[in-house]
């Protein structure tokens, strides 16, 4: 009976001390890996957290991933990342002013001219020269208000070119009494006009580069009358571009 009290005693001494020692194991443990993040986070430690974004010209307002490296301290590197975001924002803030599209417009009117082909450019030019100067890069469109006059793009330099294409139209659209036409309410050049107005177009588009028309050297604007009792023209001028 004692010797059953005796191992009974010695089994239970043992228990508790392989509890004891494993409790030791984990407290240890515990208090190894609280030192290992103090360590980490430290400014004196070799070690740092660097903040990165994905998209160095965003603002760090997403998901941030973190990655170890050395030779800095978290602190310094996050306020380093955040100064370099909104320089990256500020400049690209900058080039989206510079570039964002611009818009003008203005209405021109031409002088009544006797019917025919006459060369405006130097008209036009001189009404939009300032707004025009403005754009780098971009599109200048020209509307004209009317059914019987026409803009066209042409030979810039010898007149007769603007003499021919006079007699071509009224050769190509006759007037007169032996004319099909039954629109005649304003005389005989009453349904001609509107015939060539439609032949030539009443809008012209040209290129803008370095503030300048784009057009050929011998490429003119044609304003042309097609009525003989003409008007004023009117002639609207958008400009669009960077």
């Amino acid at each position: 009976m004692a010797s059953n009290s005796h191992t009974f005693s010695t089994l239970t001494f043992y228990s508790i001390l392989g509890v004891a020692l494993l409790l030791c194991a984990v407290a240890v443990g515990s208090i190894l890996r609280a030192w290992e993040m103090l360590t980490l986070v430290s400014p004196a430690s070799p070690s740092f957290v660097s903040v990165h974004q994905t998209a160095a010209s965003k603002p760090l307002s997403g998901p941030i991933a973190i990655n170890f490296s050395r030779n800095s301290s978290p602190s310094r590197t996050i306020k380093n990342q955040l100064s370099a975001n909104s320089i990256s924002m500020a400049s690209a803030a900058t080039v989206e002013t510079a570039t964002a599209p611009k818009w003008a417009q203005k209405t021109v009117t031409i002088p009544a001219q006797r019917r025919g082909c006459h060369l405006i450019t130097s008209k036009i030019l001189k009404e939009i020269g300032q707004d025009l100067s403005e754009f780098k890069c971009g599109l200048a469109h020209f509307f004209l208000h009317h059914t019987s006059a026409s803009l066209t793009i042409n030979e810039n330099y010898d007149s007769d070119v603007r003499a021919d294409t006079e007699t071509f139209l009224n050769r190509v659209v006759p007037e007169g009494m032996s004319a099909p036409w039954k629109h005649t309410l304003e005389g005989p050049d009453d349904m001609p006009a509107h015939i060539k107005s439609s032949m030539f177009g009443c809008s012209l588009t040209i290129p803008i580069t370095n503030g300048k028309l784009n057009m050929g050297t011998w490429q003119g604007i044609w304003l042309c009358e097609h009525r003989d009792a003409a008007t004023p023209r009117k002639v609207v001028i958008t400009l669009n571009g960077i």
